[in-house]
């Protein structure tokens, strides 16, 4: 169906709501457009948000998944299902793309924690699928453990800008011996992160004076950017949809606070959040949008054509 031959449409359901949800700059990103043929709908990017055409394409599809998703009665449990689903098919783009990478380029390989010591960016979504599955495949003692453990990473990283963050000293709570415990259900953010040079990565975090030449420079390493750049498309349409219809906080939170949220405080909190209340703000960053890895609405809702990522 092309666009011409639809009307711009937003459902009128409980969550998806007439006049799409604007950014703090007046902007609405998503349109929602009926086929008056078949009824058929789709959701469809206004303007690109990104400079290459894939990437629209990407968040565009994305977005079209969450409102597919959650269009008849948005639940807990249809967020937590779009957040995997989203998450399985972030790791087949990225390894599609990996896949055209010369033999060799890529670094990154199990057991390799070097990208594990720093403030990461999820969303609620993601979030409440890193809770469902630990409620999930842990035992009682072991959740409970697991969230002392969390408890006593937010206690010693509440305060630290991210750049005191990004150190050997703060690794990740679900690191364990160098190796991910939560793979399954990783960030989004975790999944297009790909090295060209592991070296690189091991001096940058763990030497001092090149640590602090890398945050002095505020630039990442030598990475395989594709792989990322389908991350923020991704993860933008997902953003822009919840966002937008069916006007959901969707505003990046910090892994370590959300997760110790979710695991020490009130059940009531997703209940909450799918209600489109704001449980989740003592989550939120005073300098999120600093954090290596991290972004705004991926940046992509203030994304002008032409620039990256």
């Amino acid at each position: 169906m092309s666009q011409r031959k639809g009307k711009p449409f937003l459902a009128s359901g409980k969550k998806a709501r007439r006049d799409a949800r604007k950014d703090a700059a007046g902007r609405v990103h998503l349109t929602v457009l009926r086929d008056p043929a078949s009824g058929h709908e789709r959701v469809a990017l206004r303007t690109p948000v990104f400079r290459e055409a894939w990437q629209n394409d990407i968040a565009a599809a994305a977005a079209n998944t969450a409102y597919s998703a959650l269009r008849g009665e948005p639940s807990v449990d249809s967020a937590v299902e779009l957040a995997r689903d989203a998450m399985a098919a972030t790791s087949r783009l990225a390894a599609g793309l990996l896949a055209r990478a010369p033999d060799g380029a890529v670094a990154c390989r199990a057991g390799c924690d070097h990208c594990c010591h720093q403030s990461v960016g999820v969303t609620p979504p993601e979030a409440l699928a890193i809770a469902d599955h630990l409620k999930s495949t842990l035992s009682d003692a072991e959740l409970a453990r697991m969230a002392q453990h969390v408890s006593g990473c937010h206690e010693r990283t509440r305060s630290l800008p991210s750049t005191e963050r990004f150190s050997p000293d703060h690794p990740c709570p679900f690191l364990r011996s160098g190796r991910c415990s939560i793979y399954e259900v990783r960030p989004l953010s975790c999944r297009g992160m790909n090295s060209l040079d592991a070296g690189e990565c091991a001096t940058r975090l763990r030497d001092p004076e090149a640590r602090a030449a890398f945050l002095a420079r505020g630039v990442g390493g030598r990475s395989f950017m594709e792989p990322i750049r389908g991350v923020h498309a991704i993860s933008a349409g997902l953003q822009l949809s919840l966002s937008e219809l069916f006007r959901l906080d969707m505003r990046p939170l910090e892994l370590t606070a959300a997760m110790h949220l979710l695991l020490n405080g009130p059940d009531s909190l997703a209940d909450a959040w799918i209600r489109g209340e704001r449980p989740f703000e003592s989550a939120r960053s005073a300098d999120n949008a600093t954090a290596p890895g991290l972004g705004e609405l991926i940046a992509a809702v203030g994304l002008a054509p032409g620039r990256e990522p």
